[in-house]
This record gives C-alpha cells, sequence and structure tokens, in this order.
C-alpha cells in the first residue's frame, strides 16, 4: 500500500529528502492536472512549474504523460513551461517526442491486429477510433482519425480531430494506429466480451478507461516504456524522476518512476503502482507534489 503523501507545510527531513533529487516531474493529465477534456490548466500549477526551472532547484523539468493525441495535447503543451529537449509523452506511450518535434520513440498497432479489433467489435454497440500518426519529416506529424460505430458518428472525437467513418466491412490496408479507443458505453456484456477477445490478439495491449472505453496499444508500449526511454534521453535514472497518475493506463509509469504519486480518486490499480497517494485529488494534488519537490529542493539547498 502506498504511503500518504507527505504534507509540504510541515518541516520533516526525513519524509521530504526522497523528494529532493526529483530532476524530472512527469504528469497525467486528464483525471490528474485537468478536471475535464474541455478544462484548461490552473494558472497555480503553471506557475509553480516556472519556478521549478530556476537554476537553485538544479532546474526541475515538467513533462506530460497523456492518451491524447498531439493535436489534443498540443493546447497545452504550449502552455507549460516544458523545455524544448525534453521529451513529452502523447498516445499512453506509443509516441515519444521532443517539443520540437524530435522522434525518440513511435510504435504502432499492425493493420492485421486492427481488422481483427474491428471485427470484433462489430458484433456490439460500440464505437471505435483509430488513431494515425505519419512522421514524414521533423516538422509537425500528420495525425488523423477513422471510426466504426454502431452508435454515433460525430464529425469531431474528444482531441477535436475530425473523424473519417467507415463500414465495420472495410479496414484500409495502409492504416497502422499508434493507438484505438473503443467506446463500450457502460454496457457490461460488451467490455467483458471484448476484454476476453483481446487478450487472444498477440501484438496489442490494453487498459480500461473505467466503464466508458478500453484503451489499446501496440503490445509492450505504455507510459512506463515511455518515461523511461524520456528520463535515459536526458540522461536520468528513475530515482530522478516522479510520476503522477489517476487511472490504469498510468499504472506502468508510476510503478517505474522513483516515486510514484496517486491521486486519492485513482483507480485501485493505479494505487497499487505508487509510492505515495495524496491526500488530495484533480489539481489539487499535483499542486501538492510540486510544492512537495519546491520545498524539498529547497531544503537541500540551504
Amino acid at each position: 500500500m502506498p504511503k500518504p503523501l507527505p504534507n509540504y507545510k510541515v518541516f520533516d527531513s526525513e519524509s521530504l529528502r526522497p523528494f529532493s533529487g526529483i530532476r524530472l516531474v512527469a504528469l497525467d493529465l486528464d483525471g490528474t492536472l485537468l478536471e475535464s477534456h474541455e478544462s484548461d490548466l490552473p494558472e497555480k500549477v503553471l506557475d509553480l512549474a516556472n519556478k521549478l526551472k530556476h537554476p537553485k532547484y538544479g532546474v526541475v523539468r515538467m513533462t506530460i504523460a497523456t492518451g491524447r493525441t498531439l493535436t489534443g495535447a498540443r493546447p497545452l503543451i504550449d502552455r507549460l513551461p516544458i523545455l524544448n529537449d525534453t521529451p513529452i509523452i502523447l498516445y499512453n506511450g506509443s509516441v515519444v517526442l521532443s517539443k520540437k518535434y524530435n522522434i525518440l520513440n513511435h510504435r504502432r498497432i499492425p493493420n492485421t491486429s486492427l481488422y481483427r479489433i474491428i471485427e470484433i467489435a462489430s458484433r456490439f454497440k460500440v464505437k471505435v477510433i483509430a488513431y494515425v500518426c505519419n512522421w514524414f519529416s521533423r516538422e509537425a506529424p500528420e495525425e488523423y482519425a477513422v471510426g466504426w460505430s454502431s452508435v454515433d458518428r460525430p464529425e469531431l472525437e474528444h482531441n477535436k480531430m475530425p473523424v473519417e467513418w467507415m463500414n465495420w466491412d472495410k479496414v484500409e490496408s495502409i492504416i497502422t494506429p499508434s493507438a484505438i479507443v473503443i467506446h463500450t458505453l457502460a454496457h457490461t456484456e460488451a467490455i467483458s466480451s471484448l476484454s476476453s477477445e483481446l487478450s487472444r490478439i498477440p501484438d496489442i495491449s490494453y487498459t480500461y478507461g473505467g466503464t466508458a472505453y478500453i484503451e489499446v496499444r501496440p503490445e509492450n508500449s505504455n507510459k512506463g516504456v515511455a518515461l523511461k526511454k524520456a528520463a535515459e534521453s536526458l540522461g536520468l535514472s528513475s530515482t530522478e524522476v516522479l510520476a503522477m497518475g489517476d487511472n490504469d493506463n498510468d499504472a506502468e509509469m508510476l510503478s517505474w518512476a522513483g516515486i510514484g504519486v496517486a491521486v486519492n480518486s485513482a483507480s485501485p490499480r493505479a494505487v497499487r503502482s505508487s509510492d505515495y497517494k495524496a491526500d488530495r485529488g484533480v489539481i489539487e494534488g499535483a499542486i501538492d507534489v510540486l510544492n512537495l519537490v519546491r520545498r524539498a529542493k529547497g531544503l537541500v539547498s540551504k
């Protein structure tokens, strides 16, 4: 079981010391740093992140690790004080890139696996969206979304990307997505049956987004693997990395980081994977973590 997150307002050198060596803070977005997909970054978070960049704190880098696409995350990336060479984790770890679009890692789901997923999903009243990310240069990538649905067919999905809707019997051979989201609409039978079938596909991994959707990724692709690559590119060890998240897709990241912190409303798997659990939830928990790192750094510098 994780320990309670130390109170940064209380001077306790022993509880603060593990946080003093942190040089990279990786935060999940939705459910950790943001209350909803439509919300904006809190000014307090931006203020703390900017303060931690000061040399007196040893330049603590900040990044995000999200299931969003670059299109969905870009407005937030542009606002956060992320250094140009600091890796950003997108597509639940399938894509790792710098702010200047230099690629560290890019994994794809094979077209044969996509075809199998669509065939399975077509038996249920669900919606499937596959996200494709293509790189042709070091300019911004080409991203697009392709969908299949037995329910609604919105023009834009939640990343504000247009969706090209197809019939269930059509899967183009050129589509090798970096991520797939199956919107289950909380249908218990669909979730159970889909999970059973997905577990038989060798080239993928998946996690649950509550009861609303299933997130599918390439095999051995997750936020933990991505965070390890990001840290190595900066010459950092796991003990110098803190990660914070709230859901199953954050579990590997929380486990790999030297300090993993779950928000107080986190899923059971995320909590089990963490070293600490915050007293507070979305936004407030992230603010407490940034304050804690800042206080610990100040303690060591004295």
